[in-house]
């Protein structure tokens, strides 16, 4: 397979509000997803000055804040940072909105890969997949309508490529899990987001994840992913680059990583005011 049907694996976004922290606070979404950066839709967080995040332009999930024809992708911002960007293309991986026998689906074209209307493959949901035959220099998967060709690690320590959902927010994932996997292909700036398992729900006090997962609060509930080494008060786009027993919150100053506490109960901050966290039920963060 091509470089640019390369995932980016191991990886669980997660990023949380901390209700209370501006003037500007609203509730977390309903969406149900643990795999998106920033605010847990995908939308803008407030800062303190009441305005919103730069780095989150639009909303993933819910696909507000763009013009016609564009759609909202998270995306590569340079320097390690990723962000939402709304994206004018053909068309849209999710909404399928290509002519009769069509998929919209992304395509190799040379260095680049963008979205295009091409014809539609016949890999049902978790079939194998491969490339199909090179049509006038554009690559492209076999799948069908909606889903991508995506590698995966096999018991036996191979890779096999599977046929996959794309999705901007759970809801649209159904049985197939959640909307946590996030693809990076080369020639684009797009990260776009694809169906996965549904993660494993922990304790983020007691741990108890499988190393090398750590426990951490996300808009489903506390869920185990991927540790980070960030120390409190560093800057984060996800709570898992934050070291494990804490998470990244927007505090109104941005977002940055803070200790877990209880609300009511032990673990108490040492410093700050321990503020709950939408969509995790005693669980908070200790916020300066």
């Amino acid at each position: 397979m091509r470089a640019w049907l390369a995932m980016l694996t191991g990886t669980l976004f997660l990023a949380l509000w901390a209700p209370g922290c501006s003037d500007d606070n609203k509730p977390g979404p309903n969406n149900g997803d643990s795999g998106v950066p920033g605010d847990p839709d995908g939308g803008g967080g407030p800062t303190g000055d009441g305005g919103t995040n730069p780095d989150f332009a639009c909303n993933v999930a819910r696909q507000e804040g763009c013009g016609t024809g564009q759609s909202c992708h998270f995306a590569d911002l340079g320097g390690g940072k990723t962000g939402s960007r709304c994206f004018a293309a053909a068309c849209d991986v999710v909404q399928q909105n290509c002519a009769q026998g069509q998929r919209c689906t992304y395509v190799g074209v040379g260095a680049t890969t963008e979205r295009r209307c091409v014809e539609a493959g016949t890999g049902a949901e978790g079939a194998r997949c491969t490339l199909a035959a090179a049509d006038g220099g554009v690559e492209y998967d076999t799948c069908a309508a909606g889903l991508f060709c995506k590698d995966e690690r096999q018991e036996d320590g191979g890779t096999g490529f599977f046929c996959r959902r794309l999705c901007h927010a759970t809801t649209q994932c159904g049985d197939a899990g959640e909307c946590n996997t996030v693809l990076r292909l080369a020639g684009t700036s797009e990260l776009p987001l694809l169906c996965g398992p549904r993660s494993q729900g922990c304790d983020p006090f007691a741990q108890g994840c499988t190393a090398p997962l750590s426990c951490y609060p996300s808009s489903s509930g506390p869920v185990c992913a991927g540790s980070g080494t960030h120390g409190t008060g560093e800057a984060c786009d996800f709570s898992n680059q934050c070291a494990p027993g804490s998470a990244c919150v927007n505090t109104g100053r941005g977002l940055n990583c803070r200790p877990l506490c209880r609300p009511s109960g032990s673990p108490a901050c040492t410093a700050g005011t321990c503020r709950p966290l939408n969509d995790n039920p005693g669980v908070g963060a200790c916020i300066p």
